[in-house]
């Protein structure tokens, strides 16, 4: 956190009209000015099956051992050779990894993960699938059509999507 005790609050709870749980457009500038994620001591086991078809055994393998940083808002590195638990340790952060031979903490602003979180964050795995033939916009209306609650109006759901080409200064593409 930073040391002029900026306070960044990211409230959660229900989900309201704009698709955003617990939101509204008020909120929205507490969202883009974001929230500093926090991890540490993360372990990752698996249980992995090895040797032959008749004399298989079962044996823990780590994947992430004794892991801990910080991603504050704005641009995030993860570098490491291939097989070196990148992937691994994001969808831990994301929630997305089964809780089992997890150890550790997640904390967003100092705080626990919400139980929603998975519906509240998001990542683009490295291999996402998206449509070459469609446009940028044409991709994010198709994500939208998908994520975004059917209650809210299509002219809702443009706006975020402009929102979020605005955002990644992606207007004119």
């Amino acid at each position: 956190m930073s040391s002029n005790n900026d306070h960044i609050l990211v409230p959660m709870p229900q989900r309201n009209t704009n698709g955003l749980p617990g939101m509204n457009s008020g909120d929205m500038k507490t969202v883009t000015e974001g929230a500093v994620l926090s991890f540490h001591n993360i372990t990752y086991r698996v249980k992995v099956k090895s040797g032959f078809l008749f004399c298989r055994k079962t044996v823990e393998k780590e994947i992430l051992v004794n892991v801990s940083g910080i991603m504050k808002p704005g641009l995030n590195a993860i570098l490491g050779p291939t097989g070196g638990g990148k992937s691994s340790l994001l969808d831990v952060l994301a929630a997305r990894k089964d809780p089992r031979g997890l150890s550790g903490e997640v904390l967003i602003n100092g705080a626990p993960q919400p139980a929603n979180f998975k519906c509240t964050s998001g990542y683009v795995v490295q291999d996402d699938v998206v449509m070459g033939t469609l446009t940028v916009r044409e991709n994010l209306q198709f994500s939208a059509a998908l994520r975004l609650p059917t209650t809210m109006r299509n002219c809702e759901k443009n706006e975020r999507i402009n929102m979020v080409l605005k955002e990644l200064g992606l207007e004119k593409v």
